[in-house]
Protein backbone atom coordinates (compact mmCIF):
# COMPACT_ATOMS: atom_id res chain seq x y z
CA UNK A 1 0.00 0.00 0.00
CA UNK A 2 1.41 3.46 -1.37
CA UNK A 3 1.75 6.15 1.89
CA UNK A 4 -0.98 9.09 1.30
CA UNK A 5 0.58 12.43 -0.16
CA UNK A 6 0.49 14.07 3.88
CA UNK A 7 2.73 11.13 5.11
CA UNK A 8 5.13 11.82 1.95
CA UNK A 9 5.22 15.36 2.96
CA UNK A 10 5.71 14.39 6.64
CA UNK A 11 8.27 12.15 5.61
CA UNK A 12 9.93 14.21 3.55
CA UNK A 13 11.12 17.42 5.49
CA UNK A 14 15.12 16.74 5.12
CA UNK A 15 15.69 19.91 3.94
CA UNK A 16 18.96 20.28 5.11
CA UNK A 17 20.06 17.58 3.15
CA UNK A 18 19.12 19.76 -0.17
CA UNK A 19 21.03 22.68 1.17
CA UNK A 20 23.71 22.08 -1.37
CA UNK A 21 22.66 21.80 -4.63
CA UNK A 22 23.91 24.28 -6.72
CA UNK A 23 21.04 25.32 -8.75
CA UNK A 24 21.72 28.92 -10.09
CA UNK A 25 22.99 32.33 -8.74
CA UNK A 26 20.94 35.03 -6.75
CA UNK A 27 20.82 38.31 -8.63
CA UNK A 28 20.29 41.94 -7.40
CA UNK A 29 17.54 43.45 -7.58
CA UNK A 30 14.00 43.21 -6.34
CA UNK A 31 13.34 39.85 -8.53
CA UNK A 32 12.87 36.60 -7.00
CA UNK A 33 14.35 33.72 -7.89
CA UNK A 34 12.43 30.56 -7.62
CA UNK A 35 14.42 27.35 -8.30
CA UNK A 36 13.21 24.22 -9.15
CA UNK A 37 14.73 20.49 -9.34
CA UNK A 38 13.10 17.72 -10.37
CA UNK A 39 14.95 14.02 -8.82
CA UNK A 40 14.20 10.63 -9.78
CA UNK A 41 14.28 7.84 -7.58
CA UNK A 42 14.99 4.29 -8.23
CA UNK A 43 15.26 0.97 -6.60
CA UNK A 44 16.65 -0.80 -10.00
CA UNK A 45 20.27 0.77 -10.00
CA UNK A 46 22.50 2.33 -6.76
CA UNK A 47 23.93 5.73 -9.20
CA UNK A 48 23.90 8.42 -7.37
CA UNK A 49 24.54 11.95 -8.90
CA UNK A 50 27.52 13.14 -6.84
CA UNK A 51 25.14 16.36 -6.53
CA UNK A 52 22.29 14.33 -4.12
CA UNK A 53 24.16 11.96 -2.18
CA UNK A 54 24.08 13.91 1.26
CA UNK A 55 20.11 13.65 0.09
CA UNK A 56 20.06 9.96 -0.81
CA UNK A 57 21.55 9.38 2.22
CA UNK A 58 18.31 10.90 3.95
CA UNK A 59 15.75 9.50 1.77
CA UNK A 60 17.49 5.79 2.02
CA UNK A 61 16.94 6.29 5.71
CA UNK A 62 12.52 7.11 5.34
CA UNK A 63 12.74 4.22 2.17
CA UNK A 64 15.76 1.68 1.70
CA UNK A 65 14.20 0.36 -1.28
CA UNK A 66 15.53 3.70 -3.14
CA UNK A 67 19.17 3.47 -4.28
CA UNK A 68 19.12 5.28 -7.10
CA UNK A 69 18.85 8.79 -7.39
CA UNK A 70 19.55 11.49 -10.92
CA UNK A 71 18.55 15.16 -11.61
CA UNK A 72 15.83 15.11 -14.10
CA UNK A 73 15.02 18.60 -14.70
CA UNK A 74 16.44 22.19 -12.83
CA UNK A 75 14.57 25.64 -13.87
CA UNK A 76 15.21 28.70 -12.20
CA UNK A 77 12.82 31.63 -12.88
CA UNK A 78 12.46 35.03 -11.84
CA UNK A 79 8.83 36.25 -10.13
CA UNK A 80 7.93 39.08 -8.45
CA UNK A 81 6.44 39.17 -5.03
CA UNK A 82 2.88 37.94 -5.57
CA UNK A 83 3.85 36.63 -8.75
CA UNK A 84 2.96 32.86 -10.01
CA UNK A 85 4.37 30.54 -12.87
CA UNK A 86 4.47 26.66 -13.65
CA UNK A 87 7.35 24.97 -13.34
CA UNK A 88 7.89 21.76 -15.77
CA UNK A 89 9.24 18.67 -13.95
CA UNK A 90 8.94 14.77 -15.91
CA UNK A 91 6.52 12.86 -17.41
CA UNK A 92 4.62 16.03 -18.15
CA UNK A 93 4.03 16.68 -14.26
CA UNK A 94 4.41 20.13 -13.53
CA UNK A 95 4.80 22.17 -10.09
CA UNK A 96 2.69 25.36 -9.60
CA UNK A 97 4.10 28.13 -7.05
CA UNK A 98 3.23 31.18 -5.98
CA UNK A 99 5.30 33.83 -3.54
CA UNK A 100 2.74 34.77 -1.54
CA UNK A 101 4.40 37.44 0.27
CA UNK A 102 8.08 38.16 2.65
CA UNK A 103 7.07 36.68 5.67
CA UNK A 104 10.24 38.23 8.50
CA UNK A 105 13.12 40.19 8.99
CA UNK A 106 15.10 37.26 8.75
CA UNK A 107 14.04 36.66 5.10
CA UNK A 108 11.89 34.18 5.18
CA UNK A 109 9.21 34.28 2.48
CA UNK A 110 5.75 32.50 2.20
CA UNK A 111 4.94 30.36 -0.55
CA UNK A 112 2.04 28.26 -1.85
CA UNK A 113 2.85 25.00 -3.59
CA UNK A 114 1.34 22.18 -5.73
CA UNK A 115 3.22 19.11 -6.50
CA UNK A 116 2.05 16.74 -8.85
CA UNK A 117 -0.90 14.36 -7.46
CA UNK A 118 -0.99 16.64 -3.94
CA UNK A 119 -3.26 19.34 -2.60
CA UNK A 120 -1.83 22.80 -2.28
CA UNK A 121 0.83 23.49 0.25
CA UNK A 122 1.34 26.75 1.60
CA UNK A 123 4.95 27.04 4.04
CA UNK A 124 7.54 29.83 4.87
CA UNK A 125 11.01 28.97 4.02
CA UNK A 126 14.43 30.32 5.01
CA UNK A 127 15.86 32.00 1.65
CA UNK A 128 18.21 30.05 -0.08
CA UNK A 129 17.31 26.21 1.47
CA UNK A 130 15.63 23.53 -0.19
CA UNK A 131 11.88 22.83 0.55
CA UNK A 132 12.06 19.11 -0.28
CA UNK A 133 8.14 16.87 -1.10
CA UNK A 134 8.07 13.44 -1.99
CA UNK A 135 5.46 13.29 -4.43
CA UNK A 136 3.68 9.77 -5.01
CA UNK A 137 3.98 10.36 -8.94
CA UNK A 138 5.97 7.42 -11.02
CA UNK A 139 6.97 8.18 -14.50
CA UNK A 140 6.75 4.95 -16.41
CA UNK A 141 9.91 3.39 -15.32
CA UNK A 142 8.64 3.66 -12.09
CA UNK A 143 11.13 6.23 -10.45
CA UNK A 144 9.49 8.08 -7.86
CA UNK A 145 9.81 11.87 -8.66
CA UNK A 146 11.24 14.30 -5.63
CA UNK A 147 10.99 17.97 -6.02
CA UNK A 148 13.09 20.23 -3.97
CA UNK A 149 12.13 24.39 -4.16
CA UNK A 150 14.44 27.30 -3.08
CA UNK A 151 13.72 31.15 -3.26
CA UNK A 152 16.77 33.68 -3.79
CA UNK A 153 18.41 36.02 -3.81
CA UNK A 154 18.52 36.93 0.31
CA UNK A 155 18.78 40.08 1.72
CA UNK A 156 22.46 40.98 3.16
CA UNK A 157 23.55 37.74 1.68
Amino acid sequence: MSPTPSAFLRRALWAAALVGLPLGAAVAGDDIRVSVVAILATDKNDKIDPKLECMAKEVHKLDPKLTGFRIAKMTTKSLAMGGKDDFDLCGEQCLHVVVEKKGDEEGRFQMKITPPRMGDITYTTTCGKFFPIMTPFRNKDDELLIIGVRIRPCDGK
